[in-house]
């Protein structure tokens, strides 16, 4: 299956479309897109096969991911103490510690 540039931006939060489109920017039409995900509070892009270069690339945007804010794609930091990982920034930190906390 290969996952479209739209389709892709529906697997994570809006925060991190335009590490998606970096991403789909580079890549060449016979590479295979097989899973995008958020894993650990950050992104994860599987390509079937693809050279080293292009690897290294996703790689590079993968660690980028852990300094975005996957809702809204402002500087965001991973935040470990929540009920799981996310890459958030402050606002929507703040946002999600207190929705969890009215919930209890």
């Amino acid at each position: 299956m290969n996952i479209t540039r739209e389709e892709a931006k529906l697997c994570v939060n809006q925060g991190w479309a335009k590490l998606i489109d970096k991403i789909y920017d580079i890549l060449p039409d016979e590479t295979y897109v097989l899973q995008i995900k958020e894993k650990w509070g950050g992104l994860v892009f599987d390509v079937g096969s693809a050279n080293e270069d292009i690897h290294d690339f996703i790689s590079n945007v993968e660690r980028e991911s852990y300094t975005i804010c996957e809702e809204c794609g402002k500087p965001g930091e991973l935040r470990g103490d929540l009920s799981w990982k996310l890459t958030l920034c402050d606002e929507h930190y703040n946002e999600i510690r207190l929705r969890n906390q009215t919930a209890r």
